[in-house]
């Protein structure tokens, strides 16, 4: 079972409870002796999350962070997930529709944690420092990153699926620009 901030209803009691299923990831318990009663019965609906493809997640749109190489602040965009392709006017001119953009997941923070909800950053190669990045990390990044930049936050450590990014994940991005790339 693993933890997080959501909070649901354990399938054996109704109790409020912040715990899942790990492999499956919908359904809730408040114990780890409730998942263990109810396992013989969950076990024939139960499919793990990797077995979703990674290539078509189930929301076509979501929130991303967009750090633009010509503006100061990173903003908050929305994007359609299908096809990956439309990414790339976000990203830069040079790419055509059938390319795919340049990507890292991010699944460590700093300190070495493994992050919760990995971070996917898209980017061009077009030689223009960008501004964004810069600006949050202060100017401080040793290797200023060229080209836009299009964050989206996987939903899991399985990465099946994204869920919308918030500022607060703009520091483990900072962090990255700042000693990583």
């Amino acid at each position: 079972m693993t933890s997080t901030v959501l909070s649901r209803h354990c399938a054996v009691c109704d109790r409020e409870t912040s715990l899942w299923c790990s492999r499956c990831q919908a359904v809730w318990y408040c114990s780890q002796e409730h998942n263990t009663q109810a396992w013989p019965e969950h076990r024939l609906q139960c499919r793990s999350v990797a077995t979703v493809p990674n290539s078509i997640p189930s929301r076509p749109l979501s929130t991303s962070i967009f750090l633009p190489m010509d503006e100061d602040h990173p903003r908050m965009i929305t994007v359609n997930l299908r096809p990956p392709a439309v990414l790339v006017p976000f990203l830069c001119s040079n790419l055509t529709a059938k390319e795919a953009p340049n990507s890292i997941v991010l699944q460590r923070a700093l300190n070495e944690d493994l992050l919760r909800f990995p971070l996917h950053l898209f980017y061009d190669s077009e030689l223009h420092v960008n501004r964004a990045v810069q600006r949050i990390t202060t100017g401080l990044a040793e290797k200023p990153f060229l080209g836009n930049v299009v964050v989206l936050k996987y939903n899991g450590t399985r990465r099946a699926d994204y869920m919308d990014p918030t500022t607060h994940d703009l520091p483990t991005l900072s962090a990255y620009f700042l000693y990583c790339q």
